[in-house]
């Protein structure tokens, strides 16, 4: 007979005091973690006009989850690396978890 393996359910932080060191773990180990945002965004690199210096438009369908690094963090926001190369500074109040499978970061 096999046997089957229990996944581990995630360790869950809810406080920012143990919420900055994980997400300073996560930057110094380029972790690839997963985003969760309390409501749909356009997650996408912007085209801009040469010309004149302005965004063309906003192309693409809203997200509410999303991957990348994490690039730097603070009280107010997060930044975030995307595979793309797009860089997405976050703030904190749109968070509404961040995981890496493992370890969840729910800010409150």
């Amino acid at each position: 007979m096999k046997r089957t393996r229990q996944k581990q359910p995630e360790k869950t932080i809810r406080n920012w005091r143990q919420g900055r060191a994980q997400l300073e773990r996560w930057r110094r180990d380029l972790t690839t973690v997963g985003v969760r945002l309390k409501r749909p965004r356009v997650i996408d690199v912007v085209p801009i006009d040469f010309v004149g210096g302005e965004p063309v438009g906003r192309g693409g369908k809203p997200s509410q989850t999303f991957r990348g690094q994490v690039v730097y963090s603070t009280d107010a926001d997060v930044t975030i690396r995307r595979p793309s190369g797009a860089i997405l500074v976050i703030d904190s109040y749109e968070i509404v978890g961040i995981s890496d499978g493992k370890t969840r970061f729910e800010p409150q």
